[in-house]
């Protein structure tokens, strides 16, 4: 199933104002677009590929502002509800979540499939890569 054009058109609107704010730093006003596009979305909104890549821009905002719980319950979310464990930046961002919040153990296992699924050029940040060194010796 596909978004009607209008509703589209509006969701991608809030999307891309989102984009704007985070290409800035402004992750407080990105992640409100983000809400905004996000709650366009129909129910149920698993049904809808928009609400997958709208979380996890909400999800990243918060993991920009060091909000590490509240980062990790929407790749928690997107892990389990949408089913998201192919996505390489999904699988990444929800190992450091686990990561700063001390889940280590699990952090190293998406951490891990992160870098098997895209290799090290995914990591943004040298320390998860560091971490998961004894893996991929």
């Amino acid at each position: 199933m596909e978004l009607d054009d209008k509703l589209f058109e509006e969701i991608t609107y809030h999307t891309d104002s989102g984009e704007k704010f985070f290409e800035k730093g402004r992750f407080k006003e990105a992640i409100e677009e983000y809400n905004k596009a996000f709650d366009l979305i129909p129910e149920p909104k698993t049904n809808w590929d928009a609400s997958v890549w709208t979380l996890a821009a909400i999800g990243d905002g918060h993991f920009m502002l060091k909000d590490y719980g509240t980062a990790l319950e929407y790749f928690r979310k997107l892990m389990t509800e949408y089913e998201e464990v192919g996505n390489p930046f999904i699988r990444l961002r929800y190992g450091e979540c686990l990561y700063e919040t001390g889940e280590l153990q699990a952090a190293k296992e998406h951490l891990f499939a992160a870098y098997m699924m895209e290799g090290k050029d995914i990591f943004d940040h040298r320390k998860y890569l560091t971490f998961i060194a004894d893996l991929i010796k």
